[in-house]
C-alpha cells in the first residue's frame, strides 16, 4: 500500500451518536494509515477551509453538491448509505467523482425496522399506545379497531425495492407466512422469499392485491413520486403502506389523505418529503400512522461494518486499485 498523507473531509463528528465515529475507529484507522488526516466538514464550528482544500475524500451521509467549491481536490466521495440521492447532481457529474456507497451495512437494521413497522401496525400498538396515553387501556376499547388486527399468515405483501434490505423484508414475511411480490429495476429469476417479480404494466393491479406494501426505493428520477395518487387509490382499505427508503418516493398529500378518509387501514413512516418533519405536517395528528424520525438504518454494531468498507477502499485508492461499490447512477446506488 503507498503511504502517503492524505486528507480525508468527515462530516461523522456530530454529537449525534448516528453521526459520530466512535474514537476506537478513529485511531485504527489512523494507525492503519499514519499519513490520514481527518478533517471535519458539515460540523458546525470545526471546519478548517485549508485542511479541506486539500480533502480528496469525502466521508459521511451529509454530502452536498454546495461544498465542492470548498474542497478542489476532491477525487471520491463514500457515502455510509446506500442512498446517494444527494450526489445525483450535475456538479458531481462535472467534476468526474467517483461515487460508492455501503450496500448491506445497514441492511439487517432496515428490514427489522420495516417488519416492526408492519407488525406493529397489523397488532394494533399505535392504537394501544394511545390508549395508553389515555388510560382506557382495556379490551373492550380495544375492540373499536377489531377490523385493522390481523396476523399476516395467508395474506400478500409486495416490497418495492429488492435491494439488500427489501430481499431481508421478503425473507422474513415469507416465514410470517405472507405470499411476497415484488419490484426491482433489471429481469431475472424472483429471489429467494419471492414468489413473483411484477412488471410495471401490471403495478397498480398488484397494489389493489397486497394487504401490505413496504417500499424501499432509493431516490432517483425515476423513483421520485412513485407511491403516486393512483397507486394508494388502488390499495386496499385494509391494507398497511411502510415505507423506509426515501420520503420523496411517496406522494405525501395523496397518503394523509388515504389516511384521513381511511381508505386504507394504515402507515408506518421512517422517511417524509420534508426531514424533520414538519411541525405543521398533518401526519402528527393521523392515529392510522406510525412514526419514527428516519431510523430505520441505526443500529450500534453499524461502525463495525462501515469502517472495515471504507478502509479497504481507502487502501484500493491509495494503490490505484478500482473500488468496491461504485454507484450506478441511472440505478440510485
Amino acid at each position: 500500500m503507498t503511504a502517503r498523507p492524505i486528507v480525508v473531509a468527515c462530516d461523522l463528528f456530530l454529537d449525534l451518536k448516528l453521526y459520530r465515529l466512535p474514537e476506537p475507529w478513529q485511531a485504527r484507522l489512523k494507525a492503519a494509515f499514519p499519513g490520514l488526516s481527518l478533517a471535519p466538514v458539515a460540523v458546525p464550528g470545526r471546519e478548517d477551509s485549508a485542511e479541506l482544500s486539500k480533502a480528496e475524500v469525502y466521508w459521511g451521509n451529509r454530502f452536498s453538491a454546495e461544498r465542492l467549491a470548498a474542497m478542489p481536490a476532491l477525487r471520491w466521495v463514500h457515502f455510509g448509505s446506500v442512498g446517494v440521492d444527494k450526489a445525483l447532481d450535475p456538479r458531481v457529474a462535472a467534476r468526474k467523482l467517483v461515487v460508492t456507497n455501503s450496500p448491506g451495512m445497514a441492511s439487517a437494521a432496515i428490514a427489522a425496522h420495516a417488519v416492526a413497522l408492519a407488525t406493529g401496525l397489523s397488532r394494533g400498538l399505535h392504537r394501544a399506545g394511545r390508549l395508553r396515553e389515555e388510560r382506557k387501556l382495556d379490551r373492550p376499547n380495544f375492540d373499536a379497531y377489531w377490523d385493522e388486527i390481523q396476523d399476516l399468515d395467508g395474506q400478500e405483501a409486495l416490497v418495492v425495492g429488492l435491494g439488500d434490505s427489501g430481499r431481508r423484508v421478503a425473507a422474513v414475511l415469507t416465514a410470517l407466512g405472507m405470499r411476497v411480490s415484488g419490484v426491482r429495476s433489471g429481469v431475472g429469476a424472483p429471489p429467494a422469499g419471492v414468489a413473483e417479480l411484477v412488471a410495471p404494466e401490471r403495478l397498480l393491479e398488484a397494489a389493489s392485491r397486497a394487504d401490505l406494501v413496504v417500499g424501499l426505493l432509493p431516490l432517483t428520477s425515476k423513483t421520485r413520486g412513485f407511491f403516486g395518487a393512483a397507486f394508494i387509490g388502488a390499495m386496499k382499505r385494509s391494507a398497511f403502506f411502510v415505507n423506509v427508503g426515501r420520503g420523496e418516493t411517496v406522494d405525501e398529500p395523496a397518503l394523509v389523505k388515504a389516511l384521513q378518509d381511511g381508505a386504507i387501514a394504515g402507515a408506518g413512516l421512517d422517511v417524509f418529503a420534508r426531514e424533520p418533519l414538519a411541525a405543521d405536517s398533518p401526519l402528527w395528528d393521523c392515529p392510522r400512522a406510525i412514526l419514527t424520525p428516519h431510523v430505520a438504518g441505526l443500529s450500534r454494531t453499524y461502525w463495525d461494518r462501515e469502517v472495515p468498507l471504507f478502509m479497504d477502499n481507502l487502501r484500493r485508492y491509495l494503490d490505484g486499485a478500482a473500488l468496491v461499490h461504485r454507484v450506478d447512477f441511472e440505478r440510485g446506488y
